[in-house]
């Protein structure tokens, strides 16, 4: 089970990010690696999405919350 970000928090986790970081090189320059993943709860969505806006990544699924 995915936890909140925040360090101590236990809620219920609604929403999450991937990173993702660049890794190219010479053959593929747009290589990409899978980067941190940042999960937040509905108390702390604010604070902790606001991190991730206009990185390059993906929105965790509902199932990858599980």
């Amino acid at each position: 089970m995915v936890k909140c970000s925040l360090v101590g928090c236990e809620e219920k986790v609604v929403g999450g990010f991937q990173e993702f970081i660049d890794v190219g090189y010479i053959g593929n320059p747009n290589a990409t690696a899978p980067g941190m993943k940042t999960a937040w709860c509905e108390s702390h969505k604010n604070s902790l999405s606001s991190h991730v806006l206009g990185k390059r990544g993906d929105w965790l699924t509902a199932k990858q919350l599980e």
